[in-house]
């Protein structure tokens, strides 16, 4: 066994005798709290325990209310069906998620940056391009506050950069197309382009990590070629090489 194995093994035990105390204690938020950490460090070791102790931890927030263990469990319930192959339900169970966060009875900015991120990361696998446009906006303005309030560039910042990066990629790479599907939303493209542009040099060196054929365009909107920048023209014919 080695010492990352060990660590993680004391804080399981740690944390799970915890939780009975806290419970016993009726201090339930803290117990969901020291539920999720135990299921966390379970994912650490690949075990399949974590999920159980997750489900615990919503149960509890579901019945005494507790927004940010429920957030925190519905994340890591999420980021777990995700990697299962259970897409729908884990996006499902992150945009749950970031329904909690403004209803946090206190404020937990790591928590709320840890959920944009994971759940952006999940959008852009399911290809819902309309949901992940305006929800990058959010995840930059969250960021940029989190930096400013630590003074200096934080890692959840340069994640928000290249979530916008990405997205601004696949914009610019989508196929147009004349016939709509039937859930297909029309797009809103200034506000991506004006989001993104600032960082166009550094999205001609990256990869779409969507497949553009994937993706759908609103009819009206067809006066853009691909492979260009709607913003300078420029082409993006070497994010391909």
């Amino acid at each position: 066994m080695t010492y990352s194995e060990d660590h993680s093994l004391s804080i399981v035990r740690l944390e799970t005798r915890r939780a009975e105390l806290l419970g016993k204690m009726r201090r339930f938020r803290d117990q969901g709290v020291a539920l999720c950490r135990v299921a966390d460090q379970f994912y650490v070791l690949g075990k399949q325990e974590a999920e159980g102790y997750f489900q615990r931890a919503r149960k509890i927030a579901e019945t005494h209310g507790f927004f940010s263990v429920e957030c925190e469990s519905c994340l890591g319930l999420g980021f777990l069906a995700m990697e299962e192959g259970r897409q729908e339900e884990g996006v499902d169970l992150m945009r749950n998620a970031l329904l909690c966060v403004p209803l946090f009875e206190e404020e937990d900015t790591i928590l709320e940056l840890n959920v944009l991120h994971s759940f952006t990361n999940a959008l852009f696998r399911t290809h819902a391009i309309d949901e992940v446009e305006p929800l990058v906006a959010q995840y930059l303005e969250a960021a940029k506050a989190e930096s400013q309030k630590r003074g200096r560039l934080s890692m959840s910042e340069i994640r928000s950069l290249y979530a916008s990066v990405r997205l601004h990629e696949v914009l610019c790479s989508c196929n147009p197309v004349w016939d709509l599907l039937h859930n297909a939303r029309p797009l809103n493209f200034a506000k991506a382009d004006s989001v993104s542009h600032r960082y166009h040099l550094a999205r001609t060196k990256t990869h779409a990590l969507v497949e553009p054929h994937a993706l759908t365009r609103h009819a009206g909107d067809l006066k853009r070629l691909r492979g260009s920048c709607a913003l300078c023209s420029t082409s993006c014919a070497g994010a391909r090489q």
